[in-house]
């Protein structure tokens, strides 16, 4: 597997990474965000099949490597430092459902997506669900809550907070996770001091998932990772 991950985040987690065998293309900072997510690839990048929408601003530093590997590479306008124009292309998909907020998700994106919709009020859909499986998912939002399980999804609703984010209160379990492989799930650090540790192990436990731990600092979130299947 190969995962696009902010280029910010290269020194923290490239070590770890390509012991678990994973190749990664670290993307450079968007210019058209706000410096505090400016290194987030689920504000980026968005994937569906061989399709690829990346944001205007990092376009020509990721069409050719896209390209060589298959996609149709296309570059989404009207990106902008301020929500809902940096959330865009931050929609969820989990292999069977589809969450996003239709208000906030680029009509580019919003065109790809195939899977049942899960219509949520949360542009940041995809910082926001940490995917387990494809009908399985962690998540602090009680909206996203809500209209997933409606949906039919299994959902695991943790408490908010306990995530680092610099230049925020906190962060997101969506941004500080990522699919490794089938039956992993990575997490950027330890969530030894989230209350709801235990709730989450137990939660991957009970779908045949296995936590990998990537760094020994508490639990951080990097704007996730884009996965090339």
């Amino acid at each position: 597997m190969t995962l696009l991950i902010g280029k910010r985040y290269r020194n923290e987690l490239s070590e770890s990474l390509g012991a678990q065998g994973i190749d990664v293309f670290w993307i450079p900072d968007c210019p058209s965000l706000d410096a505090r997510l400016a290194a987030h690839a689920d504000l980026m990048v968005f994937l569906s099949g061989q399709m690829a929408v990346a944001a205007e601003g990092i376009y020509p530093h990721i069409v050719n490597y896209l390209t060589n590997r298959g996609y149709t590479v296309k570059a989404a306008s009207g990106q902008g430092p301020v929500y809902p124009a940096d959330a865009g292309l931050c929609v969820c998909c989990t292999g069977r459902y589809d969450i996003f907020d239709p208000k906030t998700a680029h009509p580019m994106a919003a065109a790809l997506l195939d899977g049942i919709p899960v219509r949520v009020a949360q542009g940041y859909a995809r910082c926001a669900v940490c995917v387990v499986d494809k009908q399985s998912i962690v998540t602090s939002d009680p909206g996203v809550s809500r209209a997933a399980k409606t949906a039919g999804m299994d959902v695991l609703q943790i408490c908010p907070g306990h995530i680092a984010l610099d230049g925020y209160e906190y962060g997101f379990i969506g941004g500080a996770s990522f699919k490794l492989s089938e039956n992993t799930v990575a997490f950027t650090g330890t969530l030894d001091n989230h209350p709801d540790r235990e709730r989450i192990f137990a939660f991957l436990a009970s779908h045949g998932q296995k936590p990998v731990i990537l760094t020994d600092r508490p639990i951080f979130d990097i704007g996730g990772a884009i996965a090339l299947p």
